[in-house]
């Protein structure tokens, strides 16, 4: 399915790579049903724009995502069948980085990388999380990293006061 490597193939390890994110099957099905809606719209009316918009939701909805943390830092890359897109944030723009278990899944670590007024927010395996955490103090010693269910405990703390 996919027609070129992905960026971060030739950089050596550590490669830690996000989790996908699965949709529940209601979305998927519900957003198929409105991409028909919008094509039927843009055909049997006079706002043709609907099928432009229709075309765009069906490309979003084959996206394919892919998440990478390397030694050069945040790697994303978006795989639109007709286009791809590549952001990489570099471990020196990179401001802090927040942590908590995910609630929904034991077995992931819930991590948001965020630069500037920019938030991303990705879930790692465990083990990977705790080794990216310590990648990430070796590459960018500035960088904050902050535990966000001790955070979110010590602002309910403080609020009850």
């Amino acid at each position: 399915m996919r027609t070129q490597p992905l960026p971060w193939e030739s950089v050596p390890d550590p490669k830690y790579l996000a989790c996908e994110a699965q949709r529940k099957g209601w979305v998927n099905a519900g957003g198929w049903i409105l991409v028909v809606v919008l094509l039927a719209a843009g055909i049997m009316t006079r706002w043709k724009i609907a099928l432009v918009f229709g075309v765009l939701y069906a490309l979003a909805l084959v996206m394919v995502k892919s998440v990478a943390v390397t030694r050069r830092g945040l790697e994303i890359f978006h795989d639109m069948r007709v286009t791809t897109n590549y952001e990489h944030w570099a471990w020196n723009t990179i401001d802090t980085l927040t942590y908590e278990p995910d609630p929904k899944n034991a077995a992931q670590t819930i991590v948001y990388f965020t630069r500037g007024d920019r938030t991303k927010r990705f879930a790692f395996a465990n083990a990977d999380a705790e080794a990216l955490l310590r990648m990430a103090k070796e590459q960018n010693p500035g960088v904050k990293v902050y535990d966000g269910s001790k955070t979110r405990e010590k602002l309910r703390q403080s609020q009850r006061k």
